[in-house]
């Protein structure tokens, strides 16, 4: 007996969509890791909630810094084709640009440490922190507006 096949349409109800989004984040979260471990493949996975916060994922096993630096060694033909953009109006070029440059200037912070997860002091970690929340906002600017 299979599952039902459910309508595809968006939640109206707060109560609902809060609960469908805490079930659906948690399976994708567990897709993810999965297909980290079984395919030896580096992950980043950024979900804006309904109540627009971020939650990033990414498998501990690998260290974000070297993640994200293989991100910015991509050309920018590549990431537009890999993540097939189409990009046709100048101020999501220049916004993309921008964006472009803040994540090579986090990038080379981030390669400084090796694995976020053990830094202990409280300076790094805010460092992190306040560049991880303009990197993630830039996004949310770049792609959702």
């Amino acid at each position: 007996m299979g599952r039902k096949k459910i309508e595809l349409k968006k939640i109206e109800c707060p109560k609902e969509k809060s609960s469908k989004y805490s079930k659906r984040k948690k399976g994708l979260l567990k897709k993810a890791e999965e297909m980290a471990v079984l395919c030896d493949s580096d992950i980043i996975l950024l979900v804006f909630s309904p109540t627009s916060k971020p939650n990033l994922f990414y498998p501990h096993s690998r260290p974000l810094g070297r993640i994200l630096e293989r991100l910015s060694n991509m050309s920018e033909y590549e990431r537009e084709e890999r993540f097939d953009l189409s990009l046709q109006e100048d101020d999501k070029v220049i916004e993309l640009g921008e964006a472009r440059e803040l994540l090579d200037e986090n990038t080379s912070i981030l390669r400084n440490w090796q694995d976020p997860h053990r830094v202990d002091d409280l300076a790094r970690l805010t460092i992190m922190e306040d560049h991880l929340v303009s990197i993630l906002s830039l996004i949310k600017k770049v792609f959702i507006n």
